[in-house]
C-alpha cells in the first residue's frame, strides 16, 4: 500500500509549530506571535517557510499589515486548535481528579477584555464554583467567532461592535449586551493637554499611538474625526500590545484612545491624564456571544452573573 505524501508531511509537524499557526492565524501579526513564542520575527518567519514547504502549500498571504490564513491555512489553524486543546486536557490528568469531573469553560476574549475585565469576572466564577476551570483565548473576532460556531470555544466575551454584529448576528448564536465601555482620549501626566478641553481638528495633528486599521478603537477615533471634519491621524507608533501601548504613552511619545476599564487605575493614580474632547467618543458595548443551545449550562450561567456582577460594580475612572 502506496503512503499518501500530504498525510505523512501533516505527521512531521510539531507541537511547537501548530501553536505557531494558531497564533498567526489569531493576531495576524509575525511580530507579535514571535513575541508570544519568545523567538525573533526572523527565526519564526522562518520556521513558517520550513511548514509550508512541508505541507507543499501556502498558508498565510503576507503584507505591509501583517499575515492573513489562506483557506488551507485557516483551517489548518482550526485543526491545530483542537490537537493542543487536546494537549492542555492530557496535561491537566491528575491521579487525584480521575472520577470526580470538573466543569471546563472555554472561553474567547477581546485582549483588553482579558487584561482588564476577565480578572474581576474569574475572581467571581471562582467563587460560585471553586473546581470551574476557565480555558481563555485571546484573539479577534472572526477566528473567535469561527472557534465558536465549530464548538472550540463555549463562549466569547468581546465589544458588540457593528463590526462584530455582522459576524455573530447569526441564527447561532446567542448574544447579550451586559456592559457598555467608555473610550476616552489619555495622555501623559507631563503632556501640554493633560486635563484640558480639546477640538478634534487640534486632536487629529497630534502624535497618536494606535492600533492597527481594523481595530475598535482606531475606527471610534477615525469616525469621530470624519464627523469633526478633521482628517484621521496616521499614528506614529502602531502596536497591538495593549500595555505597551500604555507604556509609550506614560513615558509621552504620543496620545491615545483606550477603554476605560483598561486606564482605570492609571488614571487614579495619576499615571495618565485624560484630554477632555469637544464631541465626546461614543461607548462600546461589551457582551456575551454564546451558541443557541437547549440549556445554557451552569457554567454560562455562572458566568453570565459574574459578568453581570462585574458590569454592576462601581467604576472610579
Amino acid at each position: 500500500m502506496q503512503s499518501d505524501p500530504g498525510r505523512n508531511a501533516f505527521q512531521q509537524l510539531r507541537f511547537r509549530q501548530l501553536e505557531m499557526v494558531r497564533l498567526l492565524a489569531d493576531t495576524g501579526s509575525v511580530r507579535t506571535t514571535a513575541g508570544l513564542m519568545n523567538v525573533t520575527a526572523p527565526a519564526l518567519s522562518k520556521s513558517l517557510r520550513e511548514v509550508e514547504t512541508l505541507i507543499g502549500h501556502e498558508l498565510f498571504i503576507r503584507s505591509s499589515r501583517g499575515v492573513a490564513p489562506t483557506p488551507l491555512g485557516s483551517e489548518v489553524a482550526r485543526q491545530a486548535r483542537l490537537l493542543l486543546h487536546g494537549l492542555d486536557a492530557l496535561r491537566d490528568i491528575k491521579p487525584e481528579t480521575l472520577g470526580s469531573e470538573r466543569a471546563l469553560l472555554r472561553l474567547g476574549t477581546a485582549p483588553f477584555v482579558a487584561w482588564r475585565i476577565m480578572p474581576s469576572v474569574i475572581e467571581r466564577l471562582r467563587a460560585a464554583d471553586a473546581r470551574l476551570r476557565v480555558h481563555l483565548v485571546e484573539g479577534r473576532i472572526i477566528p473567535l467567532a469561527d472557534q465558536l460556531l465549530n464548538g472550540d470555544l463555549d463562549a466569547i466575551l468581546t465589544v458588540m461592535t457593528p463590526e462584530a454584529l455582522q459576524v455573530l448576528g447569526r441564527a447561532e448564536f446567542l448574544l447579550d449586551q451586559i456592559h457598555s465601555e467608555r473610550v476616552v482620549i489619555i495622555c501623559g501626566p507631563g503632556h501640554r493637554w493633560a486635563g484640558k478641553r480639546v477640538s478634534w481638528p487640534e486632536l487629529a495633528t497630534a502624535d497618536w499611538i494606535m492600533p492597527p486599521q481594523t481595530f475598535t478603537l482606531r475606527l471610534t477615533v477615525q469616525r469621530t474625526c470624519l464627523q469633526a471634519g478633521a482628517i484621521p491621524p496616521e499614528p506614529v507608533i502602531e502596536s497591538v500590545n495593549i500595555p505597551a501601548v500604555i507604556n509609550y504613552v506614560k513615558a509621552g511619545l504620543g496620545i491615545t484612545a483606550a477603554f476605560g476599564s483598561t486606564v482605570k487605575d492609571d488614571l487614579n493614580s495619576g499615571a495618565l491624564h485624560l484630554i477632555r474632547t469637544d464631541a465626546e467618543l461614543p461607548t462600546v458595548p461589551v457582551g456575551l456571544a454564546a451558541r443557541r443551545t437547549p440549556t445554557i449550562g451552569q457554567a454560562m450561567r455562572t458566568l453570565r452573573d459574574a459578568f453581570e456582577r462585574y458590569a454592576a460594580a462601581p467604576s472610579e475612572a
